[in-house]
């Protein structure tokens, strides 16, 4: 059995891959930096999207409001990764909201100068369509597995993804998202989570000190994941 963690990562990073000098200089002119806190709002669920965004530093958690009102968190940006060209491209609302988990630097692209460069670049009209066909299935991955699975087993997972999240060049993986964060990733309770946390403390394969958690048998938990 072969775990394949990639199945559940958007590959964002390769939006601009051999997009011509020409017009990487011009998406250069349509960028700033901004620089935002822990608990700021890059957008909100419901408006309009304006831009297209990439993490320079930092960490954002994208969440939707469920049917029953609470939130769920849908996805993990870091560094490299870019995102909220989506409901761009087919001018409607952003249908998540973006929060920021950590001080984080955003390079922001305007919105419309974006789109105009988008139809004339070939290479960057063809990235979008990679990518958007790869986070299709992405998403149909995550929540084929975590409808099937139990709370243990989404849990497992969910640590999993944010292990990939975490990791440094050279250090272990010191995954520092809260316990309800946690849940609302896995779709299940806090106090679920919890518990599942104990019993993998129990069984060796995660240590933690405080809020962080270090996987130490990342080979278990990917069995648990799989429901073996």
């Amino acid at each position: 059995m072969n775990f394949d963690i990639a199945k559940y990562h958007f590959k964002s990073d390769k939006l601009f891959n051999e997009v011509l000098p020409l017009y990487m200089n011009e998406l250069k002119a349509i960028s700033k930096t901004i620089r935002l806190k822990k608990g700021e709002e890059l957008y909100r669920e419901g408006s309009m999207p304006r831009a297209v965004y990439k993490v320079k530093k930092g960490k954002i958690k994208i969440e939707q409001t469920a049917e029953a009102g609470n939130s769920r968190i849908v996805y993990i940006y870091t560094v490299g990764e870019y995102f909220g060209f989506r409901p761009l491209l087919c001018n409607e609302k952003h249908p998540v909201s973006a929060i920021i988990l950590e001080e984080s630097e955003i390079e922001v692209y305007e919105g419309r100068g974006f789109l105009d460069i988008a139809k004339r670049s070939p290479n960057l009209s063809f990235n979008l369509v990679e990518i958007l066909s790869f986070e299709f299935n992405v998403w149909i991955n995550l929540i084929g597995s975590l409808s099937h699975k139990s709370a243990k087993e989404r849990v497992a997972l969910i640590l999993l993804i944010l292990h990939e999240k975490y990791k440094t060049n050279n250090k272990e993986a010191a995954i520092t998202l809260s316990r309800a964060d946690i849940a609302c990733y896995s779709e299940t309770s806090e106090e679920t989570v919890v518990r599942v946390i104990s019993f993998f403390k129990e069984q060796g394969i995660l240590t933690s000190q405080a809020r962080k958690l270090v996987i130490k048998n990342k080979r278990m938990l990917e069995i648990i994941a799989e429901g073996f």
